[in-house]
């Protein structure tokens, strides 16, 4: 039909093509299927809006090109794979067509007032009514509701044929509901649709991705709040308002709602899929679409940083490569341990806080900064295997651990197998690297224990001496293990008789504390460290001669450990002053990005300046109390 036909409707605002094409039709008294062909094509190619059927419509009603392109933008133009572009976005089919049409009634009755004789001349169906996230009329403030029901194409979008029966109960108000003033969700979906500009960071971001994660999100949030949920449509406008608020804030407060949401469930079994609802299943179903991937990656990372996910297990489409996160009860099965066990060592070692209002499956503490620890428990031992390994007795490894030359990894009272043998074993052959060759076998020799018990000096400076070779070591040959150790009476003799209270007080004061007994004190074993440290100008002490050997000894006063403790931290006083293990407080600085002290990229071990190691270990702390 190469003209203009005489009889043609005006186009109403946001109306579809197929409501104009219905309109039309019934204006020159034919069905739209009937008038599509006497256009010169089928029906199924206008419901399909193929560009020649509606060039030939705008022909015919006499309808500038600017004018049919927005007829087709409120209508939805099928791009293949079950999409369609409509108002310039990708939507999905099944959001914009399905049996049940809706709208306006208060619309409806104000077009129909042009006409009154035949109102389906005038009343049109708006596109924004097609799209299942709209839900209220933002200029009349009037529900969106059902009209009628109609599963064939060409028979429901057949507007004019259903309003000319629906017509007479729409203008006596048979499907007039109650108004509400529009949400900020109304709002801004129909400012969008209509002007196509976003004030919010939503404007980066898919109409049909931010109605749908809306949506669930809101449902998720509700379920949270309340018992008692709304039904129906309300249920749907109130989850859109809700997740709307926070979606609409940012990025940032988005990600805390979140977080927020799976920290706020307090059963053991709770999983994502479980406090996300149909959020989490949307967004493992909609992996293919890129619209979707912003919000999915923020899931995955709440996800990932709330649960223990396990190494391998697939999260909203990504298989994790390494566990970030585990739970006593997730490390226990992992290790073969008790739950209770794993707990109890954990919260000695700072990884979990004494209190923790967290539910089970959700008390978590860093996977990797802990695995050391985790991989220690399982070779614990108690004190009988201890004692047989080492080759000591209960009163030997008692003052071991009294003088903490050896530390059990917890010292909770219900965990019968704290010692890591690894430590008892490393002190027996670093005894069996210093002893001399010749066996101790006259009576000028004594062991350790007994040379403690007969003139009350520490095992433990017994031991630097040893280490310092200001005291020689021999084995019995009759016996094995840590008990072999002898020492000469002598010179342990000599070392009491050089003690503090055996001398004035200023010259106590004046000789101080070897360095290299300091220095094991505060953990740093390696021969000749604090003479290197002192040597490189970084650390204070002095030469004097020993009261026995009369040898030249580094010595540190007291002073010279105030100022060394001001400036320095070692893992050992680190575990002294904020009540972590040292190993914890290293993997923490590790973490933050703090390396040891190495001036000019000389090595001085585990040793750290205080000015940058103290605030991160505090914040530690602050956490683990919180």
């Amino acid at each position: 039909m190469p003209f203009s036909l005489p009889l043609r409707p005006l186009p109403a605002p946001r109306e579809t093509v197929l409501s104009f094409l219905s309109r039309f039709a019934t204006m020159n008294a034919a069905t739209m299927s009937d008038f599509s062909n006497d256009l010169g094509y089928q029906i199924r190619r206008f419901l399909d809006l193929e560009t020649a059927a509606l060039d030939c419509l705008a022909e015919a009603a006499g309808l500038d090109p600017a004018i049919r392109d927005e007829l087709a933008s409120w209508t939805g133009v099928p791009v293949g794979d079950v999409r369609m572009t409509f108002r310039g976005e990708v939507f999905v089919s099944r959001a914009l067509r399905n049996p049940v049409m809706r709208g306006c009634p208060l619309c409806l009755q104000e077009d129909a007032l042009a006409t009154p004789g035949h109102p389906e001349r005038s009343m049109a169906m708006r596109g924004d009514w097609l799209l299942r996230s709209v839900n209220l009329c933002c200029r009349h403030h009037h529900p969106i509701v059902p009209l009628w029901d109609v599963g064939r194409p060409s028979e429901r979008l057949d507007s004019a044929a259903r309003l000319r029966d629906l017509a007479p109960g729409i203008m006596a108000g048979a499907f007039d509901r109650p108004r509400s003033a529009p949400t900020d969700y109304d709002l801004w979906l129909d400012n969008r649709l209509e002007t196509g500009e976003d004030p919010t960071w939503l404007s980066g971001h898919g109409v049909y991705a931010v109605t749908t994660i809306s949506e669930l999100f809101g449902m998720a949030l509700l379920q949270q709040r309340s018992t008692e949920a709304s039904c129906g449509d309300r249920q749907v406008a109130e989850a859109q308002e809700a997740g709307f608020a926070v979606l609409s804030q940012g990025e940032a407060t988005f990600r805390q709602a979140l977080r927020d949401l799976a920290r706020s469930r307090g059963g053991t079994q709770i999983a994502p899929r479980q406090t996300f609802g149909k959020l989490y299943v949307a967004l493992d179903d909609y992996l293919t679409d890129a619209a979707f991937d912003p919000f999915r990656t923020m899931l995955r990372d709440c996800i990932l940083e709330t649960w223990p996910i396990a190494t391998g297990e697939r999260v909203l489409g990504e298989v994790l490569p390494a566990r970030r996160l585990h739970s006593p009860r997730t490390a226990a099965n992992e290790i073969g341990v008790s739950t209770k066990l794993v707990e109890q060592i954990l919260t000695d070692a700072g990884a979990l806080p004494a209190t923790d209002p967290r539910p089970p499956a959700l008390r978590t503490f860093d996977a990797a900064e802990y695995a050391w620890l985790l991989a220690e428990i399982p070779t614990l031992v108690g004190r009988g295997d201890m004692l047989a390994a080492m080759g000591a007795t209960e009163a030997q490894l008692r003052t071991l651990r009294e003088e903490e030359i050896i530390r059990p990894l917890t010292r909770h009272p219900r965990v019968k197998a704290p010692w890591r043998l690894a430590d008892g074993l490393a002190l027996v052959a670093e005894l069996h690297t210093l002893m001399q060759l010749d066996p101790a076998d006259g009576s000028g020799w004594e062991g350790l224990q007994f040379a403690k018990r007969r003139t009350g000096l520490p095992v433990g400076a017994m031991l630097d001496a040893i280490r310092e070779g200001r005291m020689r070591v021999a084995r019995d040959p009759g016996q094995s293990g840590y008990r072999s150790f002898m020492v000469l009476k002598a010179e342990v003799d000599s070392m009491t008789g050089a003690r503090p209270h055996v001398r004035r007080r200023d010259e106590t004061a004046a000789a101080g504390q070897p360095a290299s007994i300091f220095a094991t004190r505060i953990g740093m074993r390696r021969r000749g460290w604090y003479p290197a440290l002192h040597q490189a100008g970084h650390a204070p002490a002095f030469w004097n001669r020993h009261p026995v050997t009369r040898r030249a000894v580094l010595y540190v006063s007291e002073d010279d450990k105030t100022e060394f403790h001001r400036r320095f931290l070692t893992p050992a006083t680190m575990q002294d002053e904020f009540g972590l293990h040292r190993q914890t407080c290293t993997a923490k600085l590790r973490a933050a990005g703090v390396r040891p002290f190495s001036p000019d990229g000389v090595d001085f071990g585990p040793l750290y300046l205080r000015q940058e190691a103290e605030p991160v270990l505090q914040r530690a702390v602050g956490l683990g109390q919180s």
